[in-house]
């Protein structure tokens, strides 16, 4: 009898808001990055996880391409990248980085242990770009995109030439995320040109949708994500990526705000993330039918945003979300409780709280602190506001209002916001949705 193959949490420690990205370069040895600031690694298959590092910034992206060599991207504009060359013992920023960079780097591909690509910034706000290194990060050169997209997320490169970058493209001035529709680039000349394979597709997409993640099961298979606060679909294609179509997610709960999808094989497969348009449900969905028809599937994980798989049909598997999950044929422990906030040592909650007016942010300090600070991002990881920056705080129990101001004075429109406290390594987050 074949024992089936199962989701389950592994025992990777809960993020306060999401564990963004996973990469793992044999079945048991891997590393996740996490909105805390937090490199964790593990050599046992998530048995155990171990934390390499820790920075006051949120962590959005990671590959490696061997045991020893890997980058992590980063939605900080002064700590853009890092780089190991041991495996993660140690990490350096890399400040070697054309004026041309992505602000934030939130996709990243790492072709061989010279070339890598690297893809941002999720934000119509600023210049969509990308950068690559052809000498192991030695150097590094960028581009501008904004003749192709308003915005860039994730990209995925078969060959040093060949590979695709997903985001958004606006016809407006000053365009907002409402005014973008998804675009798909290819390029096979290592990024000097770039074609739209989605162009034909344009009537079909609603305003204020996007390309997000980007899977290929195959050299023929792939799917690519659609961001949509109010709705879910996938990109799919069989031919290579030289046409797509679009599915939309219609399973009973009425999955939105998509961001991770994986397949196990061609007809299995699973998409996630925020759940709805205030990022608060963190819903799954599965498809036994190559992605025509979908089901429930919160049991999986919840708010995910990355799969990697081994094999075709997939034998292992991972996922990054609230946790880091595994796909195996390992025995599923006791019912965890996912939805569960991670474990608070600074901040009275880390549950989701809603508000009118300013937010009330109350922590405890604890004794022999060095350093703290207190951040404010809105739910894609733009910089809005930074509340504190103190060293040797007070300790004992703090409470602090945000007006809802940014660093310019301006008040926040309605959303949904990331605040963070960093204690000396230590780092909490809360999500608290603004309402008008």
């Amino acid at each position: 009898m074949t024992t089936q193959l199962q989701w389950r949490p592994t025992n990777a420690p809960n993020a306060s808001s999401r564990t963004d990205d996973i990469w793992f370069i044999d079945e048991s040895t891997g590393w996740a990055v996490n909105s805390n600031g937090h490199i964790l690694f593990t050599e046992d298959g998530g048995a155990n996880w171990t934390r390499q590092f820790s920075a006051d910034v949120y962590l959005r992206c990671v590959g490696f391409a061997n045991r020893n060599k890997g980058w992590v991207g980063t939605l900080g504009a002064s700590k853009r990248l890092f780089h190991t060359e041991n495996g993660g013992q140690t990490w350096k920023r890399v400040d070697n980085l054309p004026a041309t960079a992505p602000v934030f780097i939130c996709g990243m591909s790492v072709v061989n242990e010279s070339v890598v690509y690297a893809s941002g910034t999720n934000d119509p706000e600023e210049k969509p770009r990308m950068i690559k290194t052809v000498d192991g990060g030695a150097t590094w050169t960028g581009w501008e995109m904004s003749e192709h997209a308003s915005l860039l997320v994730d990209c995925f490169f078969t060959s040093p030439l060949r590979g695709w970058v997903v985001g958004g493209k606006a016809n407006v001035p000053n365009p907002s995320r409402d005014d973008v529709k998804p675009v798909v680039l290819f390029t096979e000349d290592g990024g000097k040109t770039w074609v739209n394979r989605v162009a034909d597709l344009q009537d079909q997409f609603p305003f204020g949708e996007w390309g997000w993640k980007i899977f290929f099961l195959t050299d023929q298979i792939g799917f690519v994500s659609l961001e949509n606060l109010n709705a879910a679909a996938i990109l799919k294609t069989t031919d290579g990526g030289l046409t797509w179509t679009r599915h939309p997610i219609n399973d009973p709960q009425g999955n939105a705000n998509l961001e991770g999808i994986g397949f196990a094989d061609a007809n299995h497969g699973w998409v996630g993330g925020w759940g709805d348009a205030d990022f608060l449900t963190g819903l799954s969905s599965e498809s036994l039918d190559a992605g025509n028809n979908w089901k429930n599937a919160n049991q999986i994980g919840r708010f995910i945003n990355r799969f990697r798989f081994f094999g075709n049909p997939a034998t292992l598997g991972y996922a990054s979300g609230r946790t880091v999950y595994k796909y195996s044929t390992e025995p599923v422990g006791p019912p965890h409780h996912t939805l569960t906030a991670a474990p608070t040592g600074f901040l009275t909650s880390n549950e989701p709280e809603e508000t009118r007016g300013s937010v009330e942010i109350v922590y405890t300090v604890p004794e022999g602190a060095k350093h703290q600070t207190i951040v404010i991002w809105n739910r894609f990881g733009k910089y809005v506001r930074k509340l504190v920056d103190e060293s040797s705080p007070r300790p004992g129990k703090h409470t602090l209002t945000w007006n809802l101001e940014d660093d310019s004075g301006q008040v926040v429109s309605r959303g949904a916001f990331i605040y963070r406290i960093t204690i000396d390594d230590e780092a909490e987050s809360r999500i608290v949705i603004v309402n008008p």
